[in-house]
């Protein structure tokens, strides 16, 4: 029975604490109060002729005087509308001052009195819709191949030209022709896929179409050296001048599929008389002529000592 009574007891003490509480709570919502916080704002414009190239302001600080309910409100934003900003010509402005946010604010916020605005500027970027139709190439020297392999046909793009649609100050800064980049790496057999034009995101660009094909064909190079003498041009006939030793190597990179089809008759290495540096008595040794299939060739060593008899 004790227990009983005390139970009942605390449970009077804790509903007259309510009671009290609440009391206060509602009597202090119902004065007035100064309060600084952030309000939110939104841009209103036409998104079918504009769009917004950075990100536009969210909110502006503010110091307000009012009640405690629209305090309260405000601050834990409890049915808060954001203040409307819809300028008549956006594209054509690129901030608003303290003077021209302040009326919008106070029109809004007809049930707060405001009493400072911390927010000095608000600065903005949007701007017109556009489109632009450039012509489409892939650099090949961008493309990530495997380090054995090649490109051996020419690169086909389907289609050839594409529309891209954005803000005007992007497009402006295309030329007309676009390059398109290949996001793929160590490319060791036949490309054969459909790309995108890899445009910023954001900001509302892309373009029709969204993807072109794109097709080459791949090979497998080996890098070959053969040894070979080098011609003579232009020295004495009575050999008064000479190469100390006329051997060098030739090393080049030539596709799998033709490496059994060159011949050493078919590179030609020579040593220029008229090119000697007297200083070091070196001559560099030229490759005259190679295969067209022999691709980035090099003579090693590069050039010769040339001797004197004496």
């Amino acid at each position: 029975m004790a227990k009983r009574q005390n139970f009942k007891s605390w449970k009077v003490i804790t509903l007259s604490f309510l009671g009290v509480v609440t009391f206060w709570f509602f009597n202090a919502l119902g004065k007035e109060y100064s309060y600084r916080f952030k309000y939110p704002i939104k841009f209103v414009f036409n998104a079918d002729s504009l769009v917004a190239v950075k990100p536009l302001p969210e909110y502006v600080e503010i110091d307000v005087t009012g009640g405690g309910w629209s305090l309260f409100r405000e601050t834990f934003r409890i049915g808060v509308e954001p203040v409307i900003f819809n300028p008549d010509n956006p594209a054509a402005i690129n901030y608003l001052t303290r003077p021209s946010i302040l009326p919008i604010l106070t029109d809004q916020l007809s049930q707060l009195r405001i009493n400072f605005l911390f927010t000095d500027t608000l600065y903005i970027d949007i701007d017109r819709k556009d489109f632009k139709l450039v012509d489409l190439k892939i650099d090949s020297s961008k493309i990530n191949m495997d380090k054995y392999h090649r490109i051996i046909s020419n690169i086909e793009i389907e289609p050839d030209t594409a529309v891209i649609y954005g803000p005007e100050s992007y497009l402006d800064s295309l030329s007309e022709q676009y390059v398109v980049t290949i996001d793929a790496k160590e490319i060791d057999r036949k490309f054969d896929r459909y790309v995108d034009l890899s445009l910023p995101e954001g900001f509302d660009i892309y373009s029709r179409p969204p993807t072109i094909h794109v097709k080459f064909e791949v090979e497998r190079f080996e890098t070959l050296e053969i040894p070979l003498e080098v011609e003579l041009l232009g020295f004495p006939l009575d050999s008064s001048v000479y190469v100390t030793n006329p051997k060098i190597n030739v090393k080049f990179l030539i596709r799998e599929s033709l490496k059994e089809e060159y011949y050493d008759e078919d590179f030609r290495v020579v040593v220029d008389f008229s090119m000697i540096n007297k200083s070091d008595s070196l001559a560099p040794a030229i490759i005259a002529s190679h295969p067209e299939s022999a691709l980035e060739l090099e003579v090693v060593p590069d050039s010769l000592k040339i001797r004197y008899a004496e």
